[in-house]
């Protein structure tokens, strides 16, 4: 009987814990976002041109799809990536992660 509840609990507790290695990933991934919006938004409010702005955002969050817009005499960025969970498991999962990031434009 005890056989036969841990050849049933090992998958369950393998599940769960790639759960959460994939829900620490997601933070990280959001948190890479975050900082890869910051630094483009920081940059291009500074003057820097934007398509080098963005290849920093890049460099920081490779896999993300990053959006420049001018709002007010704000520069705004936006990083969006998906993500998809580790494995067949949880494939029906997928997340779409998102960081919006608003910078007042310094004057010179």
């Amino acid at each position: 009987m005890v056989l036969l509840e841990t050849a049933l609990a090992i998958p369950l507790l393998a599940a769960v814990a790639i759960a959460l290695a994939w829900g620490i990933s997601l933070g990280a991934t959001s948190m890479a976002l975050g900082d890869a919006a910051r630094l483009a938004a920081r940059e291009i409010a500074r003057g820097v041109d934007v398509s080098a702005a963005v290849a920093a955002a890049l460099a920081e969050a490779p896999q993300a799809d990053v959006q420049v817009h001018e709002e007010g005499g704000s520069v705004v960025v936006t990083a969006v990536q998906d993500v998809r969970p580790p494995g067949p498991l949880l494939s029906g999962l997928a997340v779409t992660l998102s960081q919006r990031v608003a910078v007042p434009r310094e004057w010179t």
